[in-house]
């Protein structure tokens, strides 16, 4: 009797400790996720930047359409994102203007407007009465929400393992959204990102429907250190796993610069080009 008390003792004792090793291994996996998410979304960026970007709109038979597009950023570490973009080309989308603030501020809703030349009015995305962040940007594969972030809040956040692609070792993380509300603002029920291991750069992205379902998948290339300190991208392509198309965005010119013109941010500029 003695001895199937000693016996079991050890098999309890055995159990606790593999069950405080999980533990451990857990917690220190959930630490390293927040500080793998926190390197990714606060990234050294230029105080500013120009850029001209071309759009290639592919549907499934192979047909393209290009727009040309000039871009302003400014950024203040702790504050602000904000991006201009003005479209040059073609003639039906050209003086078509955007405009992205992502405030850091918690409390303050990110912002998004559109002027569309042919409605000669500013349209706000998102907010209030605007126009549904889900909704296609111009035609493209990338929805208006694709532009923006995944707010962390919306979202349950997982690590879910590792992953190898094209030769570079990837953290996968999966984020499920919190309810419908999310799914109704990003139009998602799951995310998966792969972050580069090395240097905490985006990789690539898949977008699943409310029933699980994948939808897109974003893959991010030609990324490398400018100025020496600013992880930077060359080219983004989201495709459209239901449509078969696929949209490539990149950039063929982009200079950092010590800061930009804050005329190019504000709804004058939005509204008349100047």
């Amino acid at each position: 009797m003695k001895r199937q008390n000693q016996s079991g003792i050890r098999a309890r004792v055995a159990a606790l400790a593999a069950l405080s090793l999980a533990l451990v291994t857990f917690s220190a996996a959930a630490e390293d996720l927040g500080s793998i998410l926190d390197k990714n979304e606060n990234m050294p960026r230029p105080a500013a930047s120009v850029a001209e970007m071309r759009m290639v709109i592919t549907n499934k038979a192979g047909q393209s359409r290009t727009r040309e597009i000039q871009a302003w950023t400014a950024y203040a570490e702790g504050e602000y994102n904000k991006q201009m973009m003005v479209f040059t080309a073609p003639a039906d989308v050209r003086d078509t203007r955007f405009l992205t603030i992502d405030w850091k501020d918690a409390a303050k809703p990110d912002e998004q407007a559109i002027y569309i030349p042919a409605l000669r009015k500013v349209r706000t995305i998102g907010a209030s009465g605007g126009d549904s962040k889900t909704g296609a940007f111009l035609g493209s594969d990338f929805s208006y929400a694709d532009i923006g972030t995944l707010d962390r809040s919306d979202f349950t956040v997982t690590l879910i393992g590792e992953e190898t692609l094209g030769g570079v070792k990837c953290w996968k993380i999966q984020y499920d959204a919190t309810g419908d509300k999310t799914i109704e603002k990003y139009g998602y029920g799951r995310v998966i990102r792969w972050i580069n291991e090395d240097n905490y750069t985006s990789r690539q992205s898949e977008f699943y429907d409310r029933g699980g379902k994948a939808v897109k998948r974003l893959e991010i290339t030609g990324t490398e250190l400018v100025d020496g300190k600013y992880w930077q991208f060359k080219a983004m392509r989201m495709n459209n796993l239901e449509s078969g198309g696929n949209t490539l965005w990149e950039f063929t010119k982009s200079q950092n610069l010590a800061q930009a013109d804050e005329k190019y941010f504000t709804l004058r500029f939005l509204e008349r080009g100047r």
